[in-house]
């Protein structure tokens, strides 16, 4: 074989070594890229603020709000329309506003064993009434109670059931307690819907109130 071609054959390994070795630093300087593609964490979502019912002090009293928003502070996505409260997208509550006419006085009355009782409700608001309560033995006057009182917080869950004392039936019925503090414990409770037509009245434990204690039902005049 010609000396010139196994030179040339050496000069083409060397160049061929040279090449490959320079490939390999390379390929080691060259940043390596992981196979794990990491995703982008997204933003966390924002809490949305809680919201309890708008209530507004021209169609609830300011205590009631307060009693309200305490009692029912777990629940944050009540809220009202007109006089309905809303408890749900498909759940709703009407506040006692078909049973009792603004700001017209009602009357209701009864008798039993020699006594006459007298309830005059007037509603303020959605949220309050005014009552005057009257208990006569003839034509003695026994205790007359004053004042106003408020809608039960938690009306919508702790519907009052009592006896109607005539028939002996259960009858719903909305329950609206003094909210002053020397009436504390008096309350009255109206029925629901077509028992609209009675009412009951509780009293408290202060010695001026046992005129009203076991009561008959009353009824609209």
């Amino acid at each position: 074989m010609p000396a010139s071609f196994l030179r040339f054959s050496g000069l083409a390994a060397l160049l061929l070594a040279a090449a490959c070795t320079s490939n390999k630093n390379l390929e080691q300087d060259s940043p390596q890229v992981s196979a794990e593609v990491v995703a982008p964490t997204p933003p966390a979502a924002r809490p949305k603020a809680p919201r309890l019912a708008q209530l507004d002090t021209m169609h609830f009293s300011p205590q009631f709000i307060r009693s309200f928003q305490e009692a029912n502070k777990a629940e944050t996505t009540f809220d009202v329309h007109g006089g309905w409260l809303l408890l749900s997208p498909t759940d709703s509550v009407a506040f006692p506003v078909a049973e009792l006419p603004a700001n017209a006085p009602v009357v209701y009355a009864a008798t039993d064993k020699g006594r006459t009782y007298r309830l005059t409700l007037t509603r303020r608001n959605y949220s309050t009434v005014h009552y005057v309560a009257e208990a006569r033995q003839g034509n003695k006057l026994l205790s007359r109670q004053i004042g106003l009182a408020d809608l039960n917080p938690s009306f919508f869950a702790d519907i009052e059931i009592p006896k109607d004392s005539e028939t002996g039936l259960p009858y719903s019925g909305y329950e609206f307690q003094a909210t002053a503090p020397q009436q504390q414990g008096f309350a009255v409770l109206i029925g629901r819907s077509q028992d609209a037509d009675k009412a009951q009245v509780y009293g408290g434990t202060q010695p001026q109130q046992s005129a009203w204690h076991n009561l008959p039902t009353l009824r609209r005049q």
